[in-house]
């Protein structure tokens, strides 16, 4: 990670001013990650390993999204897109002196750009939408800026679908076992209905969470000493 000397005028900037506390600490934490030219990428996954290496599973990407429109709106962080058509980011007025070649691209010329002057919010673009990385879109309207997630494209269960190291790992986290068990019911039901997800993991730990396979009834009867069938009254 660089090393950056931070100056005490940040405590009496106007610009930092404008933001809440979680933007101003995203803030200093991407003055922290880019490089000597004030670059890094835009892609809230990026940005959230970077920024918030411990924190990972506690700030979203709509979370981010929010913070670097915050940034831009302040005039602190520009966005822009490089001619390998990916987005990043890029402080301004970062005023480090530079030691090396920048890792990232330039900006190109005439490029479209999130910017601030003379104090107004950034221009808007594609129908009032300010693109922030290649999953999250921030939509500027009447009521204000918010960010939204781009919606994933679903598509039908994988034919070779199985249980993914992810899932383990969860699974062991959380106490669920059988997970063949559950498996099997979760591609019979998947299939026999046609569901299509985004993503096929998170849908089948939803399913084990909500005990699709029935395994956790099973288990509550025969540990009372009971068959699954015992115990209905006529």
């Amino acid at each position: 990670m660089p090393n950056r000397v931070i100056r005490d005028g940040i405590l009496t900037s106007e610009r930092i001013d404008q933001l809440n506390w979680a933007e101003e600490v995203f803030y200093r934490r991407l003055m922290s990650v880019v490089d000597d030219y004030g670059r890094y990428y835009a892609k809230p996954e990026l940005l959230i390993s970077a920024c918030y290496p411990l924190r990972i599973r506690k700030v979203s990407d709509s979370d981010v999204a929010k913070f670097l429109t915050a940034c831009v709106s302040a005039g602190l962080v520009s966005t822009y897109q490089a001619n390998d058509g990916k987005w990043y980011v890029q402080l301004v007025d970062f005023g480090q002196r530079v030691q090396s070649k920048s890792k990232f691209p330039d900006p190109p010329e005439g490029s479209r750009k999130s910017t601030v002057e003379n104090g107004e919010p950034p221009e808007s673009t594609e129908n009032n939408r300010l693109v922030v990385g290649e999953d999250v879109v921030v939509v500027e309207g009447e009521k204000g800026t918010h960010a939204r997630r781009k919606r994933p494209e679903s598509f039908p269960l994988p034919d070779d679908f199985g249980i993914s190291a992810r899932v383990r790992a969860w699974a062991k986290e959380k106490g669920h076992t059988n997970l063949e068990e559950h498996l099997e019911s979760f591609r019979h039901k998947a299939k026999a209905r046609g569901y299509v997800y985004a993503d096929w993991d998170d849908a089948f730990m939803e399913a084990i969470r909500k005990n699709w396979a029935g395994i956790e009834a099973r288990k509550t009867t025969v540990n009372h000493g009971e068959s699954p069938a015992a115990g209905r009254k006529l």
